[in-house]
């Protein structure tokens, strides 16, 4: 597909700053247990998924809210660092998400998430103008009122809209019916009747549908893409990285059984190298052939 600047990809939800600790073993044995490593780092499906998009050939811009505070500062910090483009990124006052985040030495991670306070909720101040550059949008269900007023957006002007569907709340199914592309994780699947369920149900909506199974990979509508076996070091955003790179190749026009595998690659490095990957790493394994 032909273009005279890489895809942009706009991306909608809520960022937060991680705390991650490596630990010897969760839940701890005693009160109290050394960590042998901490670090900050950004967290959120959709700004992760921001930096993925950038990382992986295309742009990205972060459409939230965070507070007056260090960690929003740093958030924003974090994205800009990345290449994430933040004039949509506001500031109000209030207190920004954050999450502690343990790590077992096999890399399976444990999230305590606190979703910030005060806040408004309200999304009337986005304009219609911020998705007309976009080839595509990606949206979290952390910030329903936003998601909704983009993802409608995106429907009326025929682009992809991708939606990471990970909570059984009414408003973040009506996000679904509006989004073109709806993949739920596991965790959801078990609480709405298994993965066939989820499935129908999305389906329903119009929409392509996925589940994605962690290391058993992706089910969706026709089979299941298996999963790229790797050692893991760390899986804390492993999920954000699919899709994020899922919606790039949405934005570049590719179908979806190859984006499926372009996430599915990219969301394993990522477990291996405990960061998101680069596409000249995630090209080595991408089998062309799969587009």
């Amino acid at each position: 597909m032909a273009r005279n600047s890489p895809p942009h990809v706009l991306c909608v939800g809520m960022g937060f700053l991680d705390t991650r600790l490596c630990v010897e073993r969760f839940p701890p044995k005693q009160h109290r247990e050394n960590a042998s490593k901490r670090w900050d780092a950004l967290g959120g499906p959709a700004s992760v998924g921001g930096v993925a998009v950038v990382r992986l050939g295309g742009t990205a811009s972060f459409w939230s809210r965070r507070g007056d505070d260090l960690a929003g500062q740093r958030i924003e910090q974090l994205l800009t660092e990345a290449g994430v483009e933040t004039s949509g990124y506001r500031k109000f006052p209030g207190t920004t998400p954050t999450c502690e985040v343990f790590i077992e030495p096999g890399g399976e991670r444990y999230l305590f998430p606190y979703l910030g306070d005060g806040m408004p909720a309200g999304a009337d101040w986005i304009p219609d103008s911020a998705i007309e550059r976009a080839d595509a949008v990606l949206i979290d269900g952390r910030w329903p009122e936003g998601g909704m007023r983009v993802a409608a957006r995106a429907r009326a002007r025929g682009i992809p809209c991708v939606h990471d569907l990970d909570q059984d709340r009414p408003e973040i199914w009506e996000i679904a019916k509006s989004a073109t592309h709806v993949i739920a994780d596991e965790d959801l699947a078990l609480k709405c009747g298994g993965v066939e369920a989820v499935l129908r149900r999305i389906k329903g909506f119009g929409a392509w549908a996925a589940v994605t199974l962690g290391e058993r990979g992706v089910a969706y509508d026709g089979g299941r893409m298996p999963p790229v076996p790797v050692t893991v070091t760390d899986s804390t955003g492993a999920g954000d990285v699919f899709h994020g790179a899922f919606a790039l190749a949405m934005a570049q026009g590719r179908s979806e059984r190859y984006a499926m595998r372009f996430g599915c690659i990219a969301g394993a490095l990522l477990c291996k190298l405990g960061r998101v990957p680069y596409l000249s790493e995630v090209a080595e394994l991408l089998d062309d052939g799969s587009a």
